[in-house]
């Protein structure tokens, strides 16, 4: 009867031991942090806030973090299809009018061209860094409150893509005052692709305060709030626009034997992509509370 006493109670003191044993950090452990938004349209988020690797020390009351997000996006707009039409020709024949004494006709004749393909192309791109420190209180077995601060470093990137047909590099000719004389005027239209940069640089620092329950062992939900100062540096715009200037180049004698003087006049024009004059980028700054509106779910190992 004793031996079989004390058995039970020996179990019983495992069993009780087994429960006592925390269901959080007790030092030298790796945490994993995801942001979690269950009611929301992206519930686990990679980009908005990234993933935070945290490293206990020895004793489980402190540990530094490091928060990484990395994030791209791209936007295509078709904002005009490809078919055949008669909008932009790409080749045209001219016959003039005749001269008072020399009765004539006028006719053009446009030859049919393929309407291109336009698209707005958005893209953009970021890069998040947050290093930090925190400070874990006693709580409870399973709940696991903090303070501490972290530096934020931030980069942005956008890119502004938008086709745009130009009437493209031509020579043309007209002639006055001759009859039944045609002529053939080249005018392709040619896509150009015009850009738009822009971009910003925030720099800050954050005092936070949290806390990560653990409903199980090594893991955990948390929540988190921060008081902070951040700087804003906006990038310059810079734009781009196609000069096409158009320039007489001379004027040809046709036939000076025909009333009021035959004549050809020729044009060129060129098409070049220039930059716009950049525009300066402006600042922001302030302070003030800041939120985390999400739960963020973390893995101990």
């Amino acid at each position: 009867m004793k031996k079989t006493l004390l058995l039970v109670i020996g179990a019983g003191l495992c069993i009780s031991a087994a429960n006592a044993q925390p269901f959080k950090q007790a030092g030298n452990e790796n945490n994993l942090q995801l942001l979690l938004a269950p009611l929301g349209n992206n519930p686990v988020s990679l980009n908005d806030g990234g993933i935070m690797y945290r490293r206990f020390f020895s004793n489980g009351t402190m540990a530094v973090r490091l928060g990484i997000s990395v994030g791209s996006d791209k936007f295509t707009e078709v904002t005009q299809n490809a078919n055949d039409t008669l909008m932009y020709p790409s080749i045209g024949t001219y016959t003039p009018s005749g001269s008072l004494n020399f009765p004539g006709f006028s006719m053009d004749t446009l030859i049919r061209g393929l309407n291109p393909e336009l698209q707005n192309v958005t893209k953009t791109s970021s890069f998040t860094i947050n290093p930090g420190f925190e400070k874990h209180f006693t709580g409870t077995d399973r709940l696991s409150p903090y303070l501490g601060f972290e530096i934020y470093f931030s980069r942005s990137k956008s890119t502004f893509t938008k086709d745009t047909l130009v009437e493209g590099n031509f020579a043309s000719g007209v002639r006055y005052d001759t009859v039944g004389t045609s002529q053939t005027y080249s005018a392709p239209w040619t896509t150009f692709s015009l850009t738009e940069k822009s971009g910003s640089k925030t720099f800050g620092v954050n005092l936070i305060a949290g806390m990560d329950y653990y409903f199980t062992k090594n893991l955990s939900l948390g929540v988190e709030f921060g008081f902070g100062f951040y700087s804003t540096k906006y990038d310059d715009f810079e734009s781009e626009y196609v000069d096409g200037s158009i320039v007489q180049a001379d004027v040809t004698p046709v036939n000076p034997l025909l009333p009021f003087g035959g004549q050809q006049t020729s044009y060129s024009r060129t098409n070049v992509v220039k930059s716009n004059e950049a525009v300066k980028g402006s600042k922001s700054s302030g302070f003030g509370p800041n939120v985390v509106t999400k739960l963020k779910i973390g893995w101990l190992f």
